[in-house]
């Protein structure tokens, strides 16, 4: 009856709205047999109808029971609340042509809710023939319904709020149980929501993350459990649900063989969990985690046979619209817009060259693509299948037909669930004028269910919900979950799946079975396989005795080359940590610096920080100065005087930036007058100022007040990007605010700055900041001063001084034309706006804040704050990305509450510090500048040189004498590296044609004092092998012993360019990383960039 219910308002709607002349060329539905006609399929493959309206409507999901029961989960009023919206404005009979992306107010949010509804459907085969021709109802009063998985006892469905269990305990198709199994979690636009629950390997059911988020609660739970951004597992019964790592950003979830979980966005076919599960992590609360989502594939275009819509069509021939959007989004067809669904194709029905393909959909062109899955290391590589190079494997002239979900049958057929409607992207996407004209809401009493498979299977009846496997694997791979299996004999096994689940499941008795943590210890030897190495340094976690701790010592110094080892030593270590950092003093193990501080970190969190005076005698003197100030913060007389050791190390002349940054931790045991003489040192003009944003922070970890007193004394001479750093690092504690307040410089707070101080637990903080607040209010009722910077928006700009004025006070936080710190949202897609949207933006941040780009407030012990964009999550920790590219990484042990602010981070005091000329020039700025199809990877960031993590060197932002820009990259000691570098995953080509594809490398080099110098490409996180003149480039003299390519007999003592052809000699390969090499001395690297065609 609801259902029935919903259906006359959606229909009342569609037909009470005033006239607005229709478009002639919108495409018309067709009937299922016809629409059948204009499929093209790969040959040796046929497609069958299988269901259909009216049947079905927007179908979402498709799940078999055990007796081959056929259950479908809908989804009604999608693009609802557009619609309404549209509605109300076609009454004025005008339309909306204004550039711009609109999204519809609360009140229409709450009135579209009543029509967003969902169902569950049975759907019967009455004559036997493999085709449905009966729907029962089971529940049509429930939430949009996104997933469904079908068990020996029931169904499970995923509609957010709730996840829902169904069964039918007596056999009459009708269910006559119905309960929460959860509860909480996020509610959001109706584009997502939490989908698609599969079985694991290990029998918890994996399900997507939807909008994220919720406080989960349930009648078998013991207990609330927060769950944040990220994907989540849970059992069947009810009874625990947690974290998983990974994060689906739209719809569709899949495993492999091996337990590989794939995942995907819109822009390109696959991304996949990191194999570091959730569990694992969260077991050492005291280090931050990585990204837990990896991406697979580096392409983005499709080949399909749709005409786009001619909506589509319209606004990627309107160069406003295409300047707005970016040309890969606003194009109309050819780039992957609506990816999702994926399956992996794991059945023998198939040929064998389909066994282990990867499919997803994309339900804007009408077509599902397959590709083929390749291990890289411990990671996974998704490329375009050769068969497909230059098509797709099912495509359709039909532009209503829109898959959106994929499911392997019983009988291993490849399942498409086909919304079939008009218009499937969300409604905010569209220019609201041509939603006014071809409408939102047609096909919604539609949908359809395709079977794909040989040309000889037929579809016939379904008695099961099991498919004969391509591979024993996944079987064998289950059966280790199961009681009574030979997990010392798995352990031994030829297949690296089977030992990694065999590791995965014994761990758990490592406590209890020492003939199982033999087996494992066995392994540390002899064992060669990337991600059998990775999931033994997670296991020997489990284990207290001592020789774990050797274990993942030798683990980590001989196989930190292996993709995320570090992190998963890091998680084992636990309250092993002071073991561990004793022995790897003790034997001098080549361990990465960064590994050891953190594991001396966790040891004086957890109690041992005795054991850190075996860094006493450690001959990397800023390793040393670090432990010494963490063991001194945890009580442990490190030296009978402190004070001397911090005096004379905040005074060493000729101290590396790496030697001072450590120093810079004694501050607070420093003499008065060094303190004084050390800040004054490290904030001259002539400092470089990457190193001066890092020395902020490091002098401001701990509240001093001496320390805050001369950053405020230096506030008015600084330039806008280390203001913004000083002044952020006093927000951060109490004493260092009430000094800010109490002194006569004049600050520039942001708006959320000004939240914060009005919202502070200190009472004496809020009553400065109120003071000042009043204040500011008057001054901004003057809004008399913005008429003149519109004014000046009609002058001609000069391009030249908006160029320069942006780097001064954009940059900062914007990229644009492949420069910039990204933190808030690139501007290269925002030229096409009009100029007065711009300025708007600009005057007014907070009153539109771009999907992604909210900011959190992080609440710590010790009345410590910190503001900034959420960037990522994980299990033990959190990072706030703040102005000029600071990062700030948040313990989940250290915080007290995270909370979203309805605020910008960017300031609003733009007419303050800029006259409207200035600020109309920055604007011309961005609407004049053309891109030459090259994407610059290194100019002025000042993160850059952190991201080389690895090697034997250090790097640092050199700002004297650059080839480009402000900064160039200083290598000395011999090497800097990172093999996967955040964001770098571009697509060699002989002739690249989409995003992300390219095919030289232009950079320029300069010895200070170097024999030669060399730069080396990772492919897929690998380096080139030492042996072999691939990804691999060198100056002047060559002396590390490794084969490589001579692109200059000369050292360059002066900057020289170098356009280097990547695709010869190499072919295609996958960029994902870079080593700087630099022989018998210094050398400098910059403007590091990548080109379509060879600029020569």
């Amino acid at each position: 009856m609801r259902l029935i219910t919903v259906l006359f308002f959606l229909f009342s709607l569609q037909f009470g709205a005033a006239e607005i002349p229709s478009p002639d060329d919108a495409p018309l539905p067709l009937p299922p047999e016809e629409s059948k006609k204009h499929f093209k399929l790969t040959d040796g493959f046929r497609i069958d109808l299988i269901a259909s309206e009216p049947l079905i409507r927007d179908p979402s999901c498709i799940a078999w029971d055990s007796k081959g029961r056929l259950f479908v989960t809908e989804i009604h009023g999608y693009n609802l609340e557009g619609h309404l919206d549209v509605t109300e404005l076609n009454k004025t009979g005008k339309l909306d042509k204004s550039i711009r992306r609109v999204r519809v107010g609360q009140k229409l949010k709450e009135e579209a809710q009543k029509g967003q509804i969902g169902s569950l459907k049975l759907l019967r085969d009455l004559d036997g023939d493999g085709k449905m021709d009966e729907a029962i109802l089971w529940a049509d009063d429930i939430p949009a319904a996104y997933g469904i998985i079908a068990l020996d006892q029931g169904v499970i469905i995923t509609a957010a709020p709730h996840i829902l269990f169904f069964a039918d305990t007596n056999g009459d198709n009708r269910p006559d149980v119905r309960k929460i199994l959860f509860t909480g979690f996020t509610v959001g636009e109706m584009e997502r929501a939490i989908n698609n629950p599969v079985m694991g390997p290990d029998g918890w059911i994996y399900a997507g993350q939807g909008w994220g988020g919720g406080d989960i609660t349930g009648p078998n739970l013991k207990g609330l459990v927060k769950m944040g951004r990220t994907d989540f597992r849970f059992k069947s019964d009810g009874s625990a649900i947690e974290p998983a790592s990974g994060s689906n950003h739209t719809f569709g979830m899949a495993f492999d063989d091996v337990g590989n979980r794939f995942l995907i966005t819109t822009s390109r076919p696959a991304l996949y969990a990191v194999p570091l599960p959730y569990h694992y992590l969260k077991r050492n609360p005291h280090v931050g985690t990585p990204n837990l989502t990896a991406t697979a594939s580096d392409y983005h275009n499709t080949f399909p046979t749709s005409e786009p819509h001619p909506w589509r069509q319209k606004r990627g021939a309107d160069p406003r619209w295409v300047k707005f959007y970016g040309a890969g989004e606003a194009k109309p067809n050819g780039n992957f817009t609506s990816a999702c669904g994926q399956q992996i194709y794991r059945a023998k029905l198939f040929p064998e060259s389909y066994h282990g393909n990867y499919f997803c959909c994309d339900p804007q062109q009408s077509m599902v693509h397959r590709a083929q899955i390749q291990r890289a290391g411990s990671g996974i590589v998704v490329q375009r299948h050769p068969e497909h190079s230059d098509s797709e494997f099912l495509t359709s002239t039909d532009g209503w037909f829109r898959p959106n979900n994929l499911r392997v049958g019983p009988d291993g057929a490849l399942y498409v669930i086909d919304m079939y409607r008009e218009i499937i992207e969300d409604y905010s996407a569209i220019p609201r004028y041509m939603q006014q004209q071809y409408g939102l809401l047609n096909g919604n009493d539609r949908g359809r269910i395709w079977r794909v498979a040989p040309k000889g299977s037929k579809p016939f009846p379904i008695k099961t919900n099991r498919y004969e496997p391509a591979s024993s694997v996944s079987d064998r791979i289950k059966s280790l979950y199961k009681s009574g299996a030979e997990l010392v004999e798995a352990m031994k096994d030829s297949h690296y799946g089977v030992r990694v689940h065999a590791l995965r499941v014994a761990d758990q008795r490592f406590k209890t079975s020492p003939e199982l943590l033999n087996a494992a210890l066995a392994l540390i030897k002899n064992e060669s396989d990337p991600n059998v190495l990775l999931q033994l340094a997670l296991s020997l976690g489990e284990s207290d005795d001592p020789r774990s701790v050797t274990g993942l010592v030798h683990l980590v110094s001989r196989h930190s080359d292996v993709r995320w080892m570090n992190n998963a030593v890091l998680s084992s270590i636990g309250n092993k940590a002071g073991s561990f950092f004793e022995l790897a003093i003790k034997e001098k193990s080549k361990i990465d610096a960064s590994i050891l501080e953190q594991a001396a970190q966790t040891a004086a969190r957890s109690g041992d920080a005795k054991l850190l005076v075996a860094a006493v005698d450690h001959p990397d003197s800023a390793l040393r100065l670090r432990i010494l100030s963490l063991a001194a913060k945890n009580g442990v007389d490190v030296s009978r005087s402190l004070r001397a050791i911090a005096d004379e190390s905040l005074s060493a002349p000729d101290a590396s930036d790496r030697e001072r940054l450590a120093a810079l931790q004694l501050i607070s045991y420093a003499s008065p007058d060094v303190v004084e003489v050390g800040i004054k040192n490290f904030l001259s003009p002539s400092q470089n100022p990457d190193f001066q944003a890092q020395a902020i922070k490091a002098a401001l970890v701990q509240e001093n007040v001496l320390v805050a007193e001369q950053l405020i004394e230096y506030l008015p001479r600084s330039t806008p990007r280390i203001a913004s750093l000083i002044t952020e690092a006093l927000l951060a504690h109490p004493e260092t605010i009430k000094r800010l307040l109490s002194s006569s410089i004049k600050v520039q707070f942001s708006a959320l700055q000004m939240y914060r101080l009005l919202n502070h637990e200190e009472v004496e903080i809020r009553k400065s900041a109120q003071s000042l607040s009043i204040k500011l209010s008057e001054k901004l009722t003057d809004q008399g001063s913005h008429k003149n910077y519109y004014a000046a928006l009609k002058k001609k700009p000069n391009l030249q001084r908006g160029a320069a004025l942006f780097m001064v006070h954009c940059a900062n936080c914007h990229q644009f034309g492949g420069q910039g710190i990204a933190v808030g949202p690139p501007l290269d897609g925002e030229s096409g706006r009009p100029a007065e949207s711009l300025l708007a933006d600009v005057l007014n941040p907070s009153a539109q804040i771009t999907a992604g780009y909210s900011t959190y407030i992080g609440k710590l012990k010790g009345e410590i704050s910190h503001t900034g964009v959420l960037s990522s999550e994980s299990a033990t920790s959190l990072t706030l990305l703040q102005a000029a590219g600071s990062k700030t990484q948040i313990l989940r042990s250290d915080l007290i509450d995270l909370s979203p602010i309805k605020l910008s981070l960017m300031p609003s005091t733009f007419s303050e510090i800029m006259k409207p000329e200035e600020l109309a020039d920055v604007i011309g700025h961005l609407r004049n500048y053309k891109n030459n199809g090259s994407l610059v990877l290194f100019d002025d960031d000042p993160g850059f040189p952190g991201i080389l993590s690895r090697g034997k060197g250090e790097a640092s932002l050199d700002w004297k004498n650059c080839a480009s820009g402000r900064a160039c990259l200083t290598v000395s000691g011999f090497q800097r590296y990172a093999s996967q570098l955040p964001g770098w995953n571009f697509s060699v080509k002989e002739n690249p044609q989409g995003k992300g594809q390219f095919r030289y490398l232009r950079l320029a080099m300069k010895s200070l004092n170097a024999n030669g110098m060399m730069i080396e490409l990772a492919d897929n996180g690998q380096f080139p092998p030492n042996d072999k003149p691939v990804r691999t480039y060198y100056v002047g003299k060559n002396t590390t012993g490794w084969i490589s390519n001579q692109l200059d007999k000369e050292i360059p003592t002066e900057w020289k360019v170098y356009t280097i052809d990547l695709w010869k000699n190499n072919g295609d390969f996958i960029f994902t990383g870079m080593a700087f090499t630099t022989m018998g001395g210094k050398g400098n690297y910059d403007r590091i960039e990548l080109l379509r065609n060879d600029p020569r």
